[in-house]
């Protein structure tokens, strides 16, 4: 990529050395403006130049429509990043509530009330077979 860059630069400052010969200075061409009566004079680096410039103009141009839709996508991925990372947090918080109820833990006030119940015909099972036994 760096060479590639250095050949341009190269071949560029040939080119304005080339284009600024007192030749190309000296040398005037008219321009005979069409439908008109009118006729432009410019020195031949002046041609170049301005030639130069509306391609660099024309280039920049065409390369718009490829930014705006380059900006659309990304701004369509941005969203789809956000729609993933929401419904991985949610994904997260419904294993972490499956994973708790495996466990035991409570989830809510009824089935607190369900294990109390069972913990307290255990007990009542435990206290009745520890008295038979004595």
């Amino acid at each position: 990529m760096r060479l590639a860059l250095v050949v341009v630069f190269l071949a560029a400052v040939v080119f304005i050395l080339l284009a600024t010969q007192e030749a190309n200075t000296a040398t005037w061409i008219p321009l005979d403006l069409p439908f008109s009566n009118q006729t432009i004079s410019s020195p031949l680096i002046g041609w170049i130049g301005g030639s130069f410039g509306i391609g660099l103009l024309l280039g920049y141009l065409a390369a718009l429509p490829g930014r705006f839709g380059a900006a659309r996508t990304a701004k369509k991925a941005q969203k789809e990043l956000a729609k993933v990372e929401a419904s991985r947090s949610e994904a997260a918080s419904a294993r972490a509530a499956a994973a708790s109820s495996r466990t035991g833990a409570p989830t809510s006030s009824s089935d607190a009330a369900e294990m109390q119940q069972l913990a307290d015909k255990v007990a009542a099972r435990t206290e009745a077979t520890v008295k038979r036994d004595a």
